[in-house]
């Protein structure tokens, strides 16, 4: 039993090590922040929703709860190999408020730098969202949306250069 156990995790090693160009089969956490000045100081911080890069939606996002008068704003998530599209429900019209930061972080839980750039694709993106509401740091994206309108049909694409890191 031992030496199967052994035998097992040495023809697993060479894929631990392995690395991924894109976001495919990756582990990513998805939420919403609020913050005025201070990233550390949230006046909203929803839930941490866990998925794996794959077809289809990895987040159908739905009201958590109010905290200090603000709630999440229903969302459809798909993330694809070098992309991440949001949608907003048929039945949606409003505006995001403008404010330090209001927007989306996603998290690929790796201690690597995992983004060389990220750009809105102009093509699939119905909103005005721009390259400067989006910011990379290490493994994790922040989308500000803050400032934005969004209706249905809106849609925000951001466009991600991935770099070889470890999945982890």
């Amino acid at each position: 039993m031992i030496r199967g156990l052994a035998l097992a995790l040495l023809l697993a090693a060479p894929a631990l090590g392995e690395t991924s160009g894109g976001l495919e089969g990756r582990t990513v956490t998805f939420g919403a922040l609020l913050y005025e000045d201070d990233r550390d100081k949230p006046i909203f911080e929803g839930a941490r929703h866990v998925a794996e890069v794959g077809p289809g939606l990895e987040y159908g996002l739905e009201q958590e709860g109010p905290q200090n008068g603000w709630d999440i704003v229903p969302a459809y998530v798909d993330i694809s190999d070098d992309r991440v599209v949001i949608r907003y429900p048929p039945d949606s019209t409003a505006y995001f408020p403008e404010i330090g930061f209001n927007g989306y972080v996603l998290d690929f839980l790796v201690d690597c730098v995992l983004f060389r750039s990220a750009r809105v694709d102009t093509e699939l993106s119905t909103g005005t969202l721009s390259d400067a509401d989006l910011f990379v740091e290490g493994a994790r994206l922040y989308i500000d949306v803050g400032g934005q309108k969004y209706e249905p049909a809106t849609t925000f694409a951001i466009q991600l250069e991935v770099m070889d890191c470890p999945i982890g």
